[in-house]
């Protein structure tokens, strides 16, 4: 039996980890302590689950001797801490991505780890969905030559991203690093190469400051006609956050129009490869969906789809037929993602190997986030991830 302890038990930790390990995993795992700083969530999420042993100090949950394996559900900006001060427990770890936020905080995490033989997982779910395994296994064997040229496309209905902590780069490291890490690993994974340099432009187009805009949904004298309004008053939000106002201090409602963030709701980023391949990623925050759309070229031909169409289509050469494949459906979060990355932990943990999502996954998803964020900052430069200190 697995003892799990989890870090941090907002909407993430809660479902995601919590109830996956106690609904699914009953017969390999238990949640014997969980952890957060604020008392009204902690408790919330401890009756929701079942758990009696809880803390407010991450250092007296990671010292508990009854928990195997930390789980890191906290803000992004607290995850290099945390992971290290795990590893120096000689624990295994599952970390929310993005790994850190900075490349400083990515090389600590990255020398702990290495020297670590507990398992380290990074979160990265996509690599667990059936549209991104059967893309990268058709690639890897080689069915449309070397892969030379990847394009993809992030459709993200964002606006939560600036109502919540996310929005401020201090906090999440910028949304290139906090949502696109999980596009920007299944590139690097779909090409087996790490990635040297970027450029990359973004701004705000339609999160700006607004006259009419109010401090938060809850009061906002907009409610009624802004498209972004939220009500945190029902469901899981009432107990994880608007009862817990008044002992942590977070407002979850924060209105997305108003100017007090520092990250971008749209990108385009252009990186290269030590091994020579190359990509686009184009990120929108304000799309009216949610879905990746993903192709890759080879010398023999083309792979395409997108994750919400459950199909891949493939293209072999000029003139050839095309030929269109069914992908798998699975329910649950991220697509059954949740799940796979759990599954995968556990068979990592059995056969003593290193997880799909692993440390070094973590790492260059991370380093290339905010790099790309760099280059936005820099107005468009290409900057070389050596030259801001990756050392992978």
């Amino acid at each position: 039996m697995t003892r799990f302890g989890i870090i941090g038990t907002g909407s993430r930790g809660l479902n995601a980890f919590g109830r996956n390990l106690r609904e699914r995993f009953s017969d390999q795992s238990e949640i014997t302590a969980l952890c957060d700083s604020d008392p009204t969530r902690l408790g919330f999420a401890a009756k929701t689950l079942g758990v009696e042993t809880t803390y407010q100090s991450v250092s007296a949950l990671i010292a508990d001797s009854k928990v195997d394996v930390v789980v890191i559900t906290t803000p992004d900006f607290t995850h290099a801490n945390i992971a290290l001060e795990a590893i120096d427990a000689d624990k295994h770890v599952i970390c929310e991505k993005p790994l850190a936020t900075s490349i400083e905080d990515c090389n600590r995490v990255l020398a702990a780890g290495r020297g670590s033989d507990r398992l380290f997982m990074v979160g990265f779910v996509l690599r667990y969905t059936p549209f991104f395994a059967a893309l990268h296994e058709s690639v890897s064997r080689g069915e449309i030559g070397q892969p030379s040229f990847l394009t993809a496309i992030d459709n993200r209905v964002g606006g939560s991203y600036f109502r919540r902590w996310h929005r401020l780069r201090r906090n999440s490291g910028g949304l290139l690093v906090h949502k696109s890490c999980h596009a920007l690993d299944a590139i690097n994974w779909i090409f087996d190469q790490r990635p040297t340099a970027v450029a990359a432009t973004g701004g705000i187009a339609v999160y700006s400051p607004k006259d009419w805009a109010g401090q938060r949904c809850l009061t906002c004298d907009a409610k009624h006609t802004c498209p972004e309004y939220t009500d945190i008053t029902q469901g899981d939000n009432a107990d994880l956050y608007y009862k817990a106002e008044a002992t942590s201090g977070y407002i979850a409602d924060t209105c997305v129009f108003n100017s007090e963030k520092d990250t971008v709701d749209h990108a385009a980023a252009y990186v290269e490869y030590d091994g020579g391949p190359r990509s686009s990623y184009s990120l929108c925050l304000f799309a009216s969906y949610t879905g990746r759309e993903f192709g890759v070229w080879g010398t023999d031909g083309k792979l395409e789809g997108t994750e919400t169409g459950h199909s891949l289509r493939l293209t072999r050469a000029v003139g050839e037929t095309v030929e269109t494949r069914p992908v798998e459906r699975l329910e649950g979060g991220h697509g059954g993602g949740d799940v796979g990355l759990l599954e995968d932990c556990f068979s990592a943990l059995a056969s003593d190997r290193d997880p799909s999502a692993g440390l070094e996954a973590g790492y260059w998803a991370a380093v290339l986030g905010i790099a790309a964020e760099e280059s936005v900052a820099r107005g468009g430069e290409r900057v070389t991830l050596a030259e801001l200190g990756a050392e992978g």
